[in-house]
């Protein structure tokens, strides 16, 4: 014979039924809602459209605008980087057009 079940079978926890949530739907909220523009007019909200229109360094066609101060430096594999302020250089190699003027390589 089997010796008994030593645990006790757990009674399943009793749901709460939930109850159902009545929102209300004013009249014309909407309306004022997206009409209100004092967003506009928030100092903060100015100086991120500020930020987001200035243009960057990068541009559309892949080009880079070159610095006021750009020292570039012709290295012995062809090419030339541009060497920052700090004295480091930019790993980016450019060539040099009949112009004058550096444009990133690419393959």
């Amino acid at each position: 014979m089997t010796p008994p079940w030593p645990f006790k079978k757990k009674a399943a926890p009793q749901e709460e039924t939930a109850q159902p949530v009545a929102y209300d739907r004013g009249q014309g909220d909407a309306a004022t809602t997206l009409n209100d523009k004092s967003h506009v007019e928030n100092q903060d909200f100015k100086a991120a459209m500020a930020a987001l229109s200035t243009p960057h360094l990068g541009t559309s066609s892949g080009e880079q605008k070159k610095p006021d101060s750009a020292e570039y430096v012709q290295s012995g594999d062809g090419y030339w980087y541009l060497k920052k302020a700090d004295g480091s250089y930019d790993p980016t190699p450019y060539v040099k057009s009949e112009d004058g003027s550096f444009t990133p390589y690419s393959a």
